[in-house]
């Protein structure tokens, strides 16, 4: 009898067929225990007060930018007053997010940089064949060696890269050129080891930076020849293709909800435990009806409502799409016949507080799913120009799923006395 996490049903009645990995047998999996983590991050933030609620605790009344999201009311929390401390102003806080650094005041130590996400991927996404996708507009993901990272903003490409399978000839190709390659590095570290015992203090650290830079190409490499020969996963195109009473429209911004069923995918069968999915910002002129300015310009609306209502309509699309999202995620099993929800830590947020006046305080945070207490408005108390560290609900998410520390960047704690 075919054991039934071989196989999953996927949306739309789409069936799955899942690697044979060693981690899957038996009664109880090790890979069905991996909890997952996902991040949403409009890069210019939400307008605060479309996006706060007036009341704290769980009665609160739903604000209009998070109206589309009642029915999921009991999965996530609102959080107020968190954000970076020591984080300036300026769209560069953007990029901040989900490090709580600056780049200029890591110049020393560029490893600071490492976001959660990218964390994350090392920690519990090992078991799967890519250990994390950056989905979408990119800014919020930085490596351990302090290095911005590129996203996939194409739902072709990435249902190609999640579900199509290589022909012998390129994996052969991908075959000779991670050898190549590793044999280089290996070289590369030695040379840089002999280098390095010559070296003063003030050289050496430089030297290892260079190094943990070397070691992330490194696994990155050993991961990709790992999986070259393991066969993906399956899945019908329709998701990106469409059927015959829709077709799917892959301009952005409507090719979100494709994005959007993608991930879910992507979790469902095990590619990935670990998602970042940016909105861009840039001044686009969004194609909805009542847009007349491009979304930058819209941001900068100095509190006129000509401004926001257009601003308005757009942050409403994100939240209806985000909400979308949940939906699935909660109608899509997990290979223990649970929602995916109940075991993906959802992180809807930016590093931008308040677009209009480039400000990097009061971050619009929602936390959902991941088994947390949830379904509350939490605000807290503002000491001088700084809020609570947005990090110290980072240190929960670690500990939540499973990673064992009590700090990260700029944290003082956690809240796990609210959400745990």
């Amino acid at each position: 009898m075919t054991n039934r996490r071989n196989f999953l049903r996927g949306l739309g009645g789409v069936c799955l067929a899942l690697p044979a990995f060693e981690s899957l047998q038996g009664a109880e999996s090790k890979a069905s225990k991996t909890k997952r983590f996902v991040c949403v991050a409009p890069n210019y933030g939400m307008h605060p007060s479309g996006f706060f609620p007036e009341k704290t605790g769980a009665d609160y009344v739903m604000p209009k930018l998070l109206k589309p999201l009642e029915k999921h009311r009991a999965d996530f929390s609102v959080f107020n007053n968190l954000d970076h401390p020591g984080v300036g102003g300026g769209h560069g806080c953007s990029n901040t997010f989900l490090n709580g650094m600056e780049l200029k005041d890591t110049k020393d130590q560029p490893q600071r940089l490492h976001s959660l996400d990218q964390f994350l991927g090392e920690e519990i996404g090992q078991r799967t064949r890519f250990s994390s996708l950056r989905l979408g507009a990119g800014g919020i993901s930085w490596s351990r060696a302090g290095i911005i990272l590129p996203t996939d903003s194409s739902p072709t490409k990435l249902f190609a890269k999640l579900f199509l399978e290589d022909n012998p000839k390129v994996k052969a190709s991908q075959r000779n050129f991670l050898n190549e390659n590793g044999s280089i590095l290996d070289v590369v570290q030695t040379d840089a080891k002999r280098l390095g015992a010559r070296m003063a203090k003030i050289d050496q650290a430089k030297l290892d930076e260079y190094l943990t830079a070397v070691r992330e190409v490194e696994r990155k490499l050993e991961r990709q020849a790992k999986w070259i020969n393991v066969p993906k996963p399956k899945a019908s195109n329709e998701v990106i293709r469409g059927n015959d009473e829709m077709v799917v429209d892959l301009n952005y911004p409507y090719n979100t909800p494709a994005m959007y069923d993608l991930m879910v995918l992507a979790l469902q069968t095990q590619s990935t435990n670990v998602i970042t999915f940016g909105h861009p910002g840039g001044n686009r002129l969004f194609p909805f009806d009542g847009i007349e300015l491009g979304y930058h310009s819209l941001t900068h609306h100095g509190k006129r409502p000509d401004l926001l209502r257009q601003l308005t309509i757009i942050e409403l699309y994100y939240t209806r799409q985000f909400a979308r999202f949940l939906d699935r995620m909660k109608e899509t099993k997990d290979a223990d016949g649970r929602p995916l929800l109940d075991s993906t830590v959802v992180l809807f947020g930016s590093g931008m507080g308040n677009a209009s006046s480039h400000s990097s305080r009061n971050l619009p945070i929602l936390l959902a799913g991941g088994g947390f207490k949830t379904g509350e408005h939490h605000q807290f108390e503002r000491n001088g120009r700084d809020g609570k560290p947005l990090c110290d609900l980072f240190v929960s998410v670690l500990q939540n799923l499973g990673v064992e520390t009590d700090q990260f960047s700029t944290s003082k704690g956690n809240l796990n006395h609210l959400i745990a």
